[in-house]
């Protein structure tokens, strides 16, 4: 059984160690200080337990982060975003996600948001935008990431992606599940909305 604020406080920890040592999280936006746990309700969803049983083997970049944030899994606001008629019921059941910072996140600022993102195997994120920038920051697993008219990558542990305010943006994965932060700065208040690929 685990300590949920020890978690909680380790989690925290490990991003910022990992923030202070990687150029493209600090240059896109600085790490709040000074961040408080909040109470805030958990809120289970299917995904909660696929990541509660993934955990990493030994020297894997991000293992400690990894597990930590597994560990997390039961005890924070998980949510789908979308509804069954924009996405379907099938990526509602492999997709999830959780604020840990920001400012309705378990740890409160306005000076950015980081969001816990999980998508299962064999699944597709639709195009979708927002208002917010955003980096995506891959922490485990690999997923191909697409925007705008621009060639697909896979990204892998440690890559970056980052989107401008409103580019349309996808993800897929196959044989692997993937865990990143999403990062957001400027503009929380209006959510992702999933787009017409024809007008791409």
């Amino acid at each position: 059984m685990h300590n949920k604020i020890d978690l909680f406080n380790q989690t925290i920890n490990e991003i910022e160690k990992i923030w202070s040592i990687n150029k493209k999280l600090s240059d896109f936006v600085n790490f709040p200080k000074k961040l408080v746990l909040k109470k805030k309700c958990n809120n289970k969803i299917n995904v909660t337990n696929i990541l509660l049983d993934w955990k990493l083997e030994d020297n894997h970049k991000f293992e400690k982060l990894h597990n930590l944030i597994s560990n997390l899994s039961p005890f924070v606001s998980w949510d789908n975003g979308y509804n069954e008629n924009e996405v379907g019921k099938e990526f509602l059941n492999k997709y999830g996600f959780f604020e840990l910072i920001g400012p309705t996140g378990h740890f409160e600022t306005t000076d950015m948001a980081l969001y816990v993102n999980f998508l299962d195997m064999n699944s597709h994120y639709p195009w979708h935008n927002h208002e917010a920038e955003e980096l995506y920051f891959i922490v485990s697993g690999e997923a191909k990431f697409e925007k705008g008219n621009e060639a697909p990558v896979i990204l892998k542990p440690e890559d970056t992606c980052f989107h401008k305010s409103y580019q349309p943006h996808r993800i897929t994965t196959t044989n692997k599940k993937i865990l990143s932060f999403v990062i957001w700065k400027n503009k929380f208040e209006n959510v992702s909305k999933i787009v017409d690929p024809k007008g791409l």
